[in-house]
């Protein structure tokens, strides 16, 4: 087999036998009776076809990957051909992108195979919306605070042209923002009482505090960035005034996030 073509193989097997190995571990030597994994057949099979739709979406990653590196289109079919003869350093960059998603299918079947499909899906719809009121501007703030602005400063001090924020920053903020602020109208302007999402509606009810900060935090990260992207290229002087009380926001409440968290 060619190299380019074992690597791919390689990052769909490789995570597939991890998670599959797990679910054994679990299922036949847990460490304590509790944590034995139960397996339920309707879970069994949604991981089955989850698995082949990753596996279409890896794929798919990887032929648009393909399609832009040489400049053309082509067919599934082409794809092993086109593989053969694309450089091997593009090929494995690929294929970290394969392994993440396989990997990622195995977080969802892990919780669909032990909680059945309905349950599984709840769960990872509800662990998802979490991921994004909570995580992403928790990532975000960090890359802005440590990745972002310091190489704005870096390129500013060396008389290149740079601007801070970016396109990234501020759709994944304006995404953080439009979850959160459509929790907190829900959880007080409406009487809700379905199971799916009450774990979503208590984050804002049962810790209003936590629900401020994550939302503090969306909301600078994304005025951020279109300071820097629409005030700062016209005028640097009053957009470096309005961005760096925003920076100092953001590490204060960045801080104080922390802290709640640490708390509970």
């Amino acid at each position: 087999m060619k190299p380019g073509r074992k690597l791919v193989l390689e990052a769909v097997l490789v995570p597939l036998a991890i998670w599959v190995a797990l679910w054994g571990l679990f299922y036949f030597r847990p460490r304590v009776p509790s944590q034995k994994m139960t397996i339920t057949i309707s879970g069994l099979i949604m991981a089955v076809v989850s698995f082949f739709i990753a596996l279409a979406i890896a794929l798919f990653i990887l032929k648009r990957r393909l399609e832009t590196e040489h400049n053309f289109k082509f067919g599934f079919r082409e794809l092993p051909r086109v593989i053969d003869e694309t450089d091997i350093g593009i090929i494995q960059d690929s294929a970290k992108d394969i392994a993440f998603v396989i990997l990622m299918w195995g977080s969802l079947s892990t919780a669909l195979i032990h909680m059945g499909f309905e349950k599984g899906v709840v769960y990872v719809i509800n662990l998802a919306v979490m991921c994004v009121m909570l995580c992403l501007p928790l990532f975000l703030a960090v890359g802005v605070l440590f990745i972002d602005f310091p190489i704005f400063l870096y390129a500013r001090f060396v008389g290149k042209a740079s601007s801070p924020g970016s396109r990234e920053v501020l759709v994944g903020s304006l995404v953080s923002l439009a979850f959160l602020v459509t929790v907190g109208l829900v959880a007080n302007y409406s009487d809700v009482r379905v199971d799916v999402i009450r774990p979503i509606l208590n984050f804002y009810r049962e810790d209003p505090i936590g629900y401020r900060y994550v939302l503090l935090l969306s909301g600078s990260e994304a005025l951020y960035s279109l300071l820097g992207m629409l005030i700062y290229p016209k005028k640097r002087k009053l957009g470096i005034l309005l961005v760096l009380p925003l920076v100092l926001l953001l590490a204060h409440t960045l801080l104080k996030t922390f802290i709640w968290m640490h708390s509970h």
